[in-house]
């Protein structure tokens, strides 16, 4: 009976140390992008001890990564019920499955609450006073624009002042507005400033150096007196408000004058354009003002204290400031929500900016105030922080990637390391590193090997050529080539020459039973572990089979993409897509191109240099025991933005050691 009883325990000493050897494999599979085999490992030590908690919510993450949600999400469930009091899970699953709902589409718009205010006069030295204007920047910061002071500054995320453009020796005569635009033509990027104590348009480079000046003070065509505030169309037109002269003035981005108008404008501020359309804030009659982009006036929408300035959110949605109030206009239904009453607390806000994160800023013209404001329901918590793998090759270094995304899913960018906060073992990593962000670009061309393209070969090797002129130098070998037939192989490896792509590319391989989504599901796994700017190109005619996801889901194959960081382009040569290429690139944060557009594929190489790159990388030296690679080393990321946060639950193992 002893005998039995020790053959027993060692029995199930045996299969916790399977199943705990099996947990370590799944965990390393994990980080080295290979979810799959994640998948398969852990599946095998739940299979020994079915109750653990910790390798179920592994699986879950693993089959996230994968594309499977509804999967991940039941495992999630699964190892919420065996640890309830897990409040990092629990959170998990209520921000999955709102994502994959429709709640946002079906939310009223948010209220929001200041966040963060501080005196723009004690941002810098000499201070920045009677801030006039704000605008966003794309990597997280912003400019302010000083009235009073006749100064520029341009500020980080953390608020943080990077630098002040001051005009160079004859600096800047009551500059009110800046705006930062890029040339579609070149891709180059400058700043147009109104000056409204000298009457005058200002180009200048991101240094404030002034490239040009246009305009005079008068009342003929091209003079001002008093322009005040900036926007620019898709088209590459500017429009500058002229508080004077009652209209607003229309200039290409050489800064040639086309014309004004002014229509019932009485005292034009604000001024905001998307396609076709330009809408003004007067605040004289107290309204907005909808033209089209040729000046001839649409409607009116009237019943407002005194807007100034106005920005698109969307493009159906158009945020004003009026007097101590923000407000959030629906240009379809003409209906008006206060996002924030700011009565009591503001002295006058002329001007508000939508940040990259999802926060507002306004400027506060008689206090000399900025102001930040959040969602009321992002306070203290609102963040989304995700361990995406950990590197531990060189353990004691270790490197954490991780995303940043607010409740509904973008990505947050320019955090610094003031940002972060690293718990190991339950004790605080002093000072993580993080690494520089400018990564290269990484793309699988998955080429469509359908009869149709067939006839489009040459195009094909066109377009391959032209990427391949496109890709700055230092990105050539990280391109790949996929194709799409009925069997998807990889026919070109990643630092292949340019000649070797093209073949790949135009192989002799066309079949009636290409497989769309296959290609794409195999593309993606090549793209997972780079640390790289990600994408699948979609080289095809446009037009997908009725049984493009007949292994794979639409929505499965946008998880698995979005999921792993990677964009999805599609290059048609038909000039009517189908609508799940253009669903894909919506939901990756990509893109869809016509070949025989003007420019081509052209536009392509210039999103994906300018698209958010979602990942931070923090590195650090762990003091914790490893046990010579035992040991499972758990650890927290936490995340902080203004007053928002996030936190996120990880781990890793150490290599094995003797």
């Amino acid at each position: 009976m002893l005998g039995a009883r020790a053959a027993s325990a060692q029995s199930v000493d045996m299969e916790q140390a399977r199943a705990d050897d099996d947990f370590r494999w799944g965990v390393r599979a994990f980080h080295d992008a290979n979810f799959g085999d994640a998948i398969l490992s852990l599946e095998k030590s739940l299979s020994r001890k079915p109750a653990a908690a910790l390798p179920r919510v592994w699986l879950g993450d693993a089959l996230y990564k994968h594309g499977f949600e509804e999967e991940a999400l039941a495992e999630w469930r699964q190892a919420l019920l065996r640890d309830p009091g897990d409040s990092l899970l629990r959170s998990r699953i209520q921000l999955t499955e709102l994502r994959r709902g429709v709640a946002r589409e079906l939310a009223r718009p948010p209220r929001y609450v200041v966040a963060a205010e501080f005196p723009s006069g004690k941002l810098s030295s000499p201070p920045l006073r009677r801030p006039s204007a704000v605008h966003a920047r794309s990597d997280g910061g912003f400019y302010v624009v000083a009235f009073g002071s006749g100064q520029i500054g341009e500020l980080d995320v953390n608020n943080h002042v990077r630098r002040i453009l001051n005009g160079g020796l004859k600096g800047y005569n009551r500059p009110f507005d800046c705006l930062e635009v890029a040339d579609p033509r070149t891709g180059d990027r400058f700043l147009w400033i109104t000056e409204y104590g000298g009457n005058r348009l200002l180009k200048a480079n991101l240094r404030g150096e002034r490239l040009a000046e246009f305009g005079t003070a008068g009342r003929g065509p091209g003079a001002f007196l008093g322009p005040q505030y900036l926007a620019a169309d898709p088209g590459g037109y500017l429009y500058v408000t002229d508080w004077g002269n009652s209209r607003v003035a229309k200039y290409d981005l050489d800064g040639n004058f086309i014309l004004s108008f002014k229509g019932a404008l009485a005292g034009p501020t604000g001024i905001a354009a998307r396609d076709g359309e330009v809408f003004v804030a007067d605040r004289a009659r107290g309204a907005v003002l909808r033209f089209d982009s040729s000046g001839n006036f649409l409607r009116e929408y009237g019943g407002l204290a005194g807007p100034e300035g106005i920005v698109f959110r969307d493009p159906g949605t158009l945020l004003v400031a009026d007097g101590n109030r923000l407000l959030a206009f629906d240009v379809e239904s003409e209906n008006w929500e206060t996002l924030a009453d700011l009565s009591g607390d503001a002295g006058r806000i002329t001007h508000l900016s939508v940040s990259a994160n999802g926060d507002l800023y306004a400027v506060d013209f008689d206090r000399s105030r900025v102001l930040v404001l959040s969602e009321m329901a992002d306070m203290y918590t609102g963040l989304v922080v995700q361990v995406e793998r950990v590197l531990s090759d060189s353990f004691p270094e270790v490197f954490v990637d991780l995303t940043v995304r607010d409740r509904w899913g973008h990505s947050l960018v320019g955090l610094t390391r003031d940002n972060f906060r690293v718990t190991e073992r339950f004790a605080e990593v002093n000072e993580p590193d993080l690494m520089g962000a400018n990564p290269p670009m990484a793309m699988v061309l998955v080429v469509e090997k359908s009869l149709a393209m067939k006839d489009n070969a040459r195009g094909l090797a066109s377009a391959v050529e032209r990427l391949f002129a496109l890709v700055p130098a230092r990105d050539l070998g990280q391109l790949a080539v996929l194709s799409a037939g009925e069997k998807p192989a990889l026919e070109g490896a990643f630092g292949g020459p340019r000649l070797a792509a093209v073949r790949a590319a135009t192989l002799e391989s066309w079949s009636p039973r290409w497989r769309f989504d296959r290609a794409v599901r195999q593309a993606v796994p090549l793209l997972a572990g780079r640390h790289a700017r990600r994408a699948v190109v979609f080289l095809g005619s446009g037009r997908l089979e009725s049984d493009a996801f007949g292994e794979f889901s639409l929505s499965q194959v946008a998880r698995y993409l979005a999921n792993n960081g990677v964009a999805f382009y599609a290059v048609h040569f038909s000039p009517e897509p189908s609508p799940e290429l253009d669903f894909l690139a919506a939901e990756t944060g990509g893109g869809s191109l016509f070949y025989f557009a003007p420019r081509g594929i052209e536009p392509l190489a210039e999103a994906e240099a300018r698209r958010i790159y979602p990942l931070y990388t923090l590195r650090y030296k762990s003091r914790a025991d490893a046990d010579f690679g035992r040991r499972y080393l758990d650890l927290q990321v936490e995340a902080t933005l203004a007053r928002r946060s996030g936190r996120a639950q990880s781990g890793y193992f150490a290599p094995l050691s003797d």
